[in-house]
């Protein structure tokens, strides 16, 4: 009897568990429904509230000019008292300007539908208004504004004027010989709906990104060999593939200071070392070509600018391998010149391809606990942070030579790194073709050679066992492979590049750029090292100068006392001040004992000894210009990443003691904070005015089109 009810209560037992078992995943299973729904809840308020914000604050233009009462401008007068016609054609010259007068009341906005005979692309006109009111009699001006009739919600301008408008003066600088028609003029006109699907699409995206870098935890990490993570990745290099194509034709408006790269292919198809171009005369005659001022009285300030000449003959100074490897072979083969956008492109495209493949594999050497997230993200900005949007925004010689430099740079460390197997083992092929990347560095930007000393720390174990070998005076058998696969590139190169030196200027080391007709005499530039404050300054650590307005950065000019020619160009701010990520540069020395764990000790520092030569050297040589910074972003790049690496594998052995893993979690948000920053930063440089052609030159229609849709809104 004992027994059977002892069984009895096991069973009942037993019941009652799979009962509250069941319960459990049943409650389980709500729970879930519900935090589905929620979820989905959540992403249809954020569309709501960007419809929203798209509707009534980007459109409150419209919303508040509902209730305005326009009024037809009928006379406009000309700068000479003459009454102008709608329809009529009016060339602008330097002092000209229209005027409206006995306007009289109050007046909340103005409407010009201006044509002009401009072509398509730069169909845009820049005006001024100036406007006397109850509050002053005479004419005060405002800012420039930007009229099209092929972009019309900037041809709505809002006025303030002090009580009721008297009259209006619009005037039109720099746009003499312009010819322009009055179509309409309209005050107090209703503002059109504007509704922009890209501002929406962007404004989601950046919610979803948002949502899943800082209100989502890191669980995942990379993982090697993870065939979703690398179409991922994939993924997002194309897309950025895309993005540059879509790009590159609005910088294409440069391209003729690459016919320099088509003048040295013909010249090298004839075996020429100098290009087969007839010298002026007059340049024979002048005591010093190289000064600019006797070129100028001679009409030749321009004619061969930024060509090298020496001893009565002309010579390209930039690096002679894109040309070997692009314009050279296709004219052999064709008969016809590159095109320069193709031969842009075949650098540009394998450096981004490059740049996500550098990142791949430091992550893969050196970070063992790498959240998904962060991979990618970091993968982006490395890609943009080293320049490739400076080199997009404009077609030049000068950033295909950098270009090419930084090609051959991310490809050589990416091959080299992966030759390296268990074991001290090596792959000799990648060896020699990394090799053969870095050496032909030299061909395309000089100051980027200094990157292969980072083969000390790459090659570490190897060539510690090749010194103890020797040491002992054992056989090096074993190493011949890997020492020709290593060297034989780097002598090939040299011994070519020191006999085309040789040939055009007389000497293995000289490379022709002191030799180059520019705005200074560089032969006489010598190193001072009273420049190198200011110039490192305004490379490294210059704010940048920030704005409300559209693009948002604005182009400084260095500010020094140095008592002698300074070259600088327009700046936008040093790589510290603005590239944020590389912040942890700073923390080098702190973190020497978890580098050294990593064995990345050595490589952080020598990429940080690089990227500060390659500063020093671009401020002594050559001068503070913007497209050098990608001389010497990279090596601080890597550096940075490779603290940053070190600390995310320290916190994450330290997981547990850290709250639950609550500051892990905090620090990974402020390294995706600092890359997230950096991203918008590189954006905006893309569009912010510091070329002396830039986008509001070459293409306006186009960069007032994203002033539309990105400008802060016309208050």
């Amino acid at each position: 009897m004992w027994k059977h009810n002892n069984k009895q209560t096991n069973n009942g037992q037993i019941q009652d568990k799979i009962i509250e078992r069941q319960t459990d995943r049943r409650m389980q299973t709500e729970k879930e429904k519900v935090k589905g729904k929620n979820k989905w809840i959540g992403y249809v308020i954020a569309a709501a509230a960007i419809l929203m914000t798209e509707i009534f604050l980007w459109n409150h233009s419209f919303w508040l000019s509902l209730g305005y009462e326009p009024i037809s401008v009928q006379e406009v007068y000309t700068q000479m008292e003459e009454l102008l016609p709608y329809q009529e054609d009016f060339c602008l010259e330097p002092d000209s300007y229209l005027e409206i007068r006995d306007i009289g009341c109050k007046i909340k906005n103005i409407y010009l539908n201006i044509e002009t005979n401009k072509d398509k692309k730069k169909d845009v006109l820049t005006i001024r208004l100036q406007m006397a009111d109850e509050g002053r009699k005479a004419y005060y001006s405002s800012s420039a504004r930007v009229v099209s009739s092929k972009l019309q919600k900037l041809n709505y301008i809002s006025l303030y004027p002090y009580g009721d408008l008297r009259s209006l003066r619009i005037e039109f600088p720099g746009e003499e010989n312009t010819t322009i028609r009055i179509k309409d003029i309209t005050f107090n006109s209703h503002v059109p709906f504007f509704f922009s699907v890209w501002r929406v699409i962007l404004m989601y995206l950046f919610f979803l990104i948002g949502k899943a870098l800082f209100f989502q935890p890191f669980r995942s990490y990379r993982k090697v060999g993870s065939r979703r993570q690398r179409l991922v990745a994939t993924g997002v290099c194309v897309l950025f593939m895309i993005l540059v194509f879509l790009l590159i034709e609005k910088g294409e408006s440069s391209t003729n200071t690459m016919n320099k790269y088509t003048d040295l292919t013909h010249a090298i198809s004839k075996g020429m070392v100098s290009l087969d171009i007839d010298v002026n005369k007059q340049m024979f005659k002048l005591n010093n070509p190289y000064d600019r001022t006797e070129r100028a009285e001679q009409n030749l300030e321009f004619y061969y600018g930024d060509y090298a000449y020496y001893e009565g003959k002309l010579y390209v100074y930039f690096g002679v391998v894109p040309v070997v490897l692009t314009y050279l072979p296709y004219y052999l083969l064709t008969g016809q010149d590159l095109s320069h956008i193709t031969a842009y492109l075949l650098f540009l495209l394998p450096l981004i391809v490059g740049a996500f493949s550098l990142v791949d594999m430091l992550a893969k050497k050196y970070c063992k606990w790498l959240p998904e997230k962060l991979y990618y993200l970091f993968q982006v900005t490395f890609m943009l942070g080293i320049g490739t949007f400076v080199f997009v925004k404009s077609v030049r010689i000068y950033n295909l030579a950098i270009m090419a430099g930084l090609c051959f740079t991310v490809w050589g460390l990416y091959l080299w790194m992966g030759a390296i197997k268990e074991r001290e083992k090596y792959v000799i092929w990648k060896v020699f073709f990394g090799s053969v990347c870095m050496a032909l560095v030299a061909g395309c930007r000089p100051q980027l050679v200094v990157g292969s000393f980072l083969a000390f720390p790459i090659f570490g174990e190897k060539c510690r066992q090749i010194f103890i070998d020797l040491k002992k005076k054992n056989k090096i058998n074993n190493h011949i492979f890997f020492l020709m696969a290593f060297s034989i590139p780097f002598l090939v190169v040299a011994i070519l590049l020191m006999w085309y030196n040789y040939a055009r200027f007389g000497s293995v080391f000289d490379f022709g750029a002191s030799y180059n007709l520019t705005t200074n005499d560089m032969r006489f530039r010598g190193i001072h090292m009273a420049r190198m404050v200011a110039g490192l300054w305004a490379f490294l650590f210059e704010l940048p100068r920030l704005n409300i307005e559209f693009p948002f950065l604005e182009a400084t000019w260095m500010n020094t006392s140095y008592q002698g020619l300074t070259i600088q160009e327009a700046c936008i701010g040093g790589i510290f001040a603005t590239n944020i990520i590389l912040l942890p540069c700073f923390l080098l020395y702190k973190c020497r004992v978890k580098l050294r764990k990593g064995k990345a000790l050595l490589f952080a520092v020598i990429c940080t000894i690089d990227g500060l030569i390659i500063a020093c050297a671009d401020v002594q040589m050559a001068g503070v210009l913007t497209r050098y910074k990608a001389d010497f972003a990279i090596f601080f790049y890597i550096a940075s990443f490779l603290i940053i690496f070190s600390i995310l594998d320290a916190f994450h052995e330290r997981k547990s003691e850290c709250s639950g893993g609550y500051w892990v979690e905090a620090w990974y948000k402020v390294f995706a904070t600092l890359s997230c920053v950096t991203i918008i930063y590189c954006f905006i440089t893309f569009l912010s005015l510091y070329e002396p052609q830039d986008y509001n030159i070459t293409e306006p229609v186009w960069y007032f089109h994203l002033k539309e849709i990105f400008g802060v809104f016309d208050i």
